[in-house]
Protein backbone atom coordinates (compact mmCIF):
# COMPACT_ATOMS: atom_id res chain seq x y z
CA UNK A 1 0.00 0.00 0.00
CA UNK A 2 3.06 2.46 0.52
CA UNK A 3 4.29 1.78 -2.69
CA UNK A 4 1.37 2.73 -4.11
CA UNK A 5 0.68 5.35 -2.44
CA UNK A 6 4.36 6.89 -3.45
CA UNK A 7 3.82 6.00 -6.93
CA UNK A 8 0.74 7.94 -7.23
CA UNK A 9 2.09 10.66 -5.83
CA UNK A 10 5.47 10.52 -7.75
CA UNK A 11 3.30 10.23 -10.86
CA UNK A 12 1.43 13.12 -9.95
CA UNK A 13 3.90 15.48 -8.93
CA UNK A 14 6.47 15.28 -11.17
CA UNK A 15 5.36 17.19 -14.35
CA UNK A 16 7.28 20.49 -15.39
CA UNK A 17 4.77 23.14 -14.85
CA UNK A 18 3.35 24.46 -18.71
CA UNK A 19 1.53 27.69 -19.68
CA UNK A 20 -1.43 24.74 -20.70
CA UNK A 21 -1.86 21.43 -19.01
CA UNK A 22 -0.10 18.81 -20.29
CA UNK A 23 -2.36 15.98 -22.18
CA UNK A 24 -4.42 13.46 -20.07
CA UNK A 25 -3.64 9.66 -20.92
CA UNK A 26 -4.89 6.68 -19.99
CA UNK A 27 -2.61 4.25 -17.78
CA UNK A 28 -2.77 1.21 -15.28
CA UNK A 29 -1.19 1.74 -11.70
CA UNK A 30 -0.63 -1.46 -9.79
CA UNK A 31 -3.67 -3.29 -8.57
CA UNK A 32 -4.45 -5.45 -5.74
CA UNK A 33 -2.74 -8.38 -5.67
CA UNK A 34 0.65 -7.05 -7.64
CA UNK A 35 -2.12 -6.89 -11.11
CA UNK A 36 -2.85 -3.86 -13.26
CA UNK A 37 -5.84 -2.15 -11.82
CA UNK A 38 -8.18 -0.10 -13.95
CA UNK A 39 -7.53 2.41 -16.18
CA UNK A 40 -7.13 6.02 -14.69
CA UNK A 41 -6.54 8.78 -16.81
CA UNK A 42 -3.05 10.76 -15.69
CA UNK A 43 -1.10 13.89 -17.27
CA UNK A 44 1.25 13.12 -19.56
CA UNK A 45 5.30 14.14 -17.78
CA UNK A 46 6.64 16.19 -20.30
CA UNK A 47 9.87 17.92 -19.18
CA UNK A 48 12.96 19.19 -21.41
CA UNK A 49 15.96 17.67 -21.87
CA UNK A 50 17.55 20.29 -19.56
CA UNK A 51 15.75 18.82 -16.83
CA UNK A 52 15.84 15.20 -17.73
CA UNK A 53 19.96 15.84 -18.00
CA UNK A 54 19.87 17.52 -14.44
CA UNK A 55 17.81 14.84 -13.02
CA UNK A 56 18.84 11.53 -14.23
CA UNK A 57 22.73 10.30 -14.31
CA UNK A 58 24.68 10.19 -17.19
CA UNK A 59 23.92 6.36 -18.02
CA UNK A 60 20.22 7.10 -17.75
CA UNK A 61 20.10 9.86 -19.44
CA UNK A 62 22.00 7.61 -22.55
CA UNK A 63 19.31 4.92 -22.37
CA UNK A 64 15.91 6.77 -21.96
CA UNK A 65 16.36 9.90 -23.76
CA UNK A 66 18.97 9.91 -25.89
CA UNK A 67 17.89 6.36 -27.02
CA UNK A 68 21.20 4.50 -26.55
CA UNK A 69 21.91 1.05 -25.70
CA UNK A 70 23.44 -0.63 -23.25
CA UNK A 71 25.93 -3.01 -24.28
CA UNK A 72 24.63 -6.63 -23.91
CA UNK A 73 24.98 -9.31 -21.02
CA UNK A 74 25.86 -5.94 -18.96
CA UNK A 75 22.83 -4.71 -17.91
CA UNK A 76 21.65 -5.58 -13.64
CA UNK A 77 18.89 -7.12 -14.24
CA UNK A 78 19.38 -9.49 -17.30
CA UNK A 79 19.35 -12.40 -14.86
CA UNK A 80 17.23 -11.09 -11.88
CA UNK A 81 14.79 -14.30 -11.42
CA UNK A 82 12.62 -12.08 -8.53
CA UNK A 83 9.00 -11.68 -8.76
CA UNK A 84 7.86 -8.24 -9.17
CA UNK A 85 7.34 -5.72 -11.36
CA UNK A 86 9.95 -3.69 -13.56
CA UNK A 87 8.94 0.17 -13.51
CA UNK A 88 9.63 3.19 -15.40
CA UNK A 89 13.47 4.49 -14.27
CA UNK A 90 12.43 7.76 -15.30
CA UNK A 91 8.79 8.14 -13.98
CA UNK A 92 7.94 5.38 -12.07
CA UNK A 93 5.39 3.62 -14.43
CA UNK A 94 5.01 -0.42 -14.36
CA UNK A 95 6.15 -1.56 -17.38
CA UNK A 96 6.74 -5.42 -16.84
CA UNK A 97 5.90 -7.99 -14.54
CA UNK A 98 8.45 -11.08 -14.00
CA UNK A 99 5.67 -13.68 -14.89
CA UNK A 100 6.19 -12.30 -18.65
CA UNK A 101 9.97 -12.48 -18.40
CA UNK A 102 11.89 -15.11 -19.90
CA UNK A 103 15.65 -15.94 -20.88
CA UNK A 104 16.25 -15.01 -24.82
CA UNK A 105 19.84 -15.12 -24.64
CA UNK A 106 20.37 -11.57 -26.71
CA UNK A 107 22.03 -10.18 -23.68
CA UNK A 108 19.22 -8.12 -22.69
CA UNK A 109 16.28 -8.71 -20.33
CA UNK A 110 13.32 -10.35 -22.60
CA UNK A 111 9.85 -10.13 -22.09
CA UNK A 112 6.88 -11.51 -23.97
CA UNK A 113 4.19 -9.30 -22.90
CA UNK A 114 4.12 -5.94 -21.13
CA UNK A 115 2.31 -4.98 -17.77
CA UNK A 116 -0.25 -3.01 -19.51
CA UNK A 117 -0.46 -2.67 -23.38
CA UNK A 118 -1.64 1.13 -22.16
CA UNK A 119 1.55 1.69 -20.62
CA UNK A 120 3.91 1.47 -23.58
CA UNK A 121 4.13 3.26 -27.08
CA UNK A 122 5.75 1.41 -30.23
CA UNK A 123 7.16 4.11 -32.99
CA UNK A 124 9.22 2.95 -35.98
CA UNK A 125 12.79 2.88 -35.43
CA UNK A 126 14.80 3.25 -38.91
CA UNK A 127 18.44 4.08 -37.39
CA UNK A 128 21.56 2.07 -37.65
CA UNK A 129 20.44 0.26 -41.04
CA UNK A 130 17.58 -2.03 -39.41
CA UNK A 131 13.82 -1.67 -39.62
CA UNK A 132 12.18 -2.31 -35.77
CA UNK A 133 9.76 -0.93 -33.57
CA UNK A 134 11.17 1.18 -30.89
CA UNK A 135 8.90 0.63 -27.00
CA UNK A 136 8.90 4.00 -25.43
CA UNK A 137 7.00 4.52 -21.53
CA UNK A 138 3.46 5.90 -22.28
CA UNK A 139 3.86 8.36 -19.30
CA UNK A 140 6.99 10.55 -19.89
CA UNK A 141 8.28 8.91 -23.43
CA UNK A 142 11.58 7.23 -22.08
CA UNK A 143 13.07 4.76 -24.73
CA UNK A 144 13.21 1.16 -23.66
CA UNK A 145 14.30 -1.40 -26.07
CA UNK A 146 12.80 -2.53 -29.14
CA UNK A 147 10.25 -5.29 -29.04
CA UNK A 148 10.44 -8.22 -32.05
CA UNK A 149 8.75 -11.01 -33.72
CA UNK A 150 10.64 -13.83 -32.53
CA UNK A 151 9.40 -14.38 -28.80
CA UNK A 152 7.70 -17.74 -27.34
CA UNK A 153 4.15 -18.01 -26.41
CA UNK A 154 1.78 -16.94 -26.17
CA UNK A 155 2.44 -13.82 -27.91
CA UNK A 156 5.56 -14.45 -29.99
CA UNK A 157 6.70 -11.12 -29.15
CA UNK A 158 9.72 -10.52 -27.65
CA UNK A 159 10.44 -6.87 -25.82
CA UNK A 160 13.98 -6.89 -25.53
CA UNK A 161 14.54 -3.45 -22.74
CA UNK A 162 17.61 -1.91 -21.10
CA UNK A 163 18.46 -2.63 -17.42
CA UNK A 164 19.05 0.77 -17.50
CA UNK A 165 15.49 2.27 -18.50
CA UNK A 166 13.84 -0.11 -15.85
CA UNK A 167 14.10 -0.04 -11.87
CA UNK A 168 12.80 -3.32 -10.39
CA UNK A 169 10.56 -3.39 -7.42
CA UNK A 170 9.71 -6.85 -5.62
CA UNK A 171 6.16 -8.15 -5.16
CA UNK A 172 6.33 -7.15 -1.63
CA UNK A 173 6.68 -3.75 -1.95
CA UNK A 174 3.99 -3.11 -4.70
CA UNK A 175 0.96 -5.28 -3.48
CA UNK A 176 -1.37 -3.73 -1.48
CA UNK A 177 -2.10 -4.75 2.31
Amino acid sequence: MLFFAFLLCFLSNHSMPLASSPPMIPLRLVGPEGLPGPVVMLPRLIKSDEVWAKELPANLYQVLRAKGTEPAYCGNLLDNHQEGIYVCAGCGLPLFSSGAKFHSGTGWPSFFAPYAQENILKQRDTTHGMIRDEILCARCGGHLGHVFSDGPPPTGLRYCLNSAALIFRRKAEVIKK
